[in-house]
């Protein structure tokens, strides 16, 4: 795994669909297989599940009703995230949770 969690939250953070390569970023540094999971809400709620036993994840719409919303939380901690699409939100906040984590 990587110890740079910071670029992977910013290239996260830039991505706006799609994109093979960075799901092949998130496999490696999660130590995990490779998924489709800046397509896929399913591919992402596995990851959640595998990286982070016992946290709930939330997703929706944020106030605007325009872009889309995750969380992930344990009770005491949890971060939250806006982004495009539903599975790049569940990234994002879990990106920002690493980077939070490991920095």
């Amino acid at each position: 795994m990587t110890s740079n969690w910071s670029a992977l939250a910013d290239k996260l953070n830039a991505a706006t669909g799609p994109d093979a390569a960075l799901d092949a970023i998130i496999a490696d540094v999660f130590g995990v297989n490779f998924g489709r999971y800046t397509e896929s809400i399913e591919h992402c709620r596995q990851l959640v599940a595998k990286v982070l036993p016992g946290w709930r994840l939330h997703v929706g719409f944020d106030g605007s009703g325009v872009s889309s919303y995750a969380s992930v939380s344990n009770g005491e901690n949890r971060v939250e995230a806006t982004a495009p699409t539903l599975p790049l939100a569940i990234l994002r906040a879990l990106g920002e949770l690493a980077r939070l984590n490991n920095e």
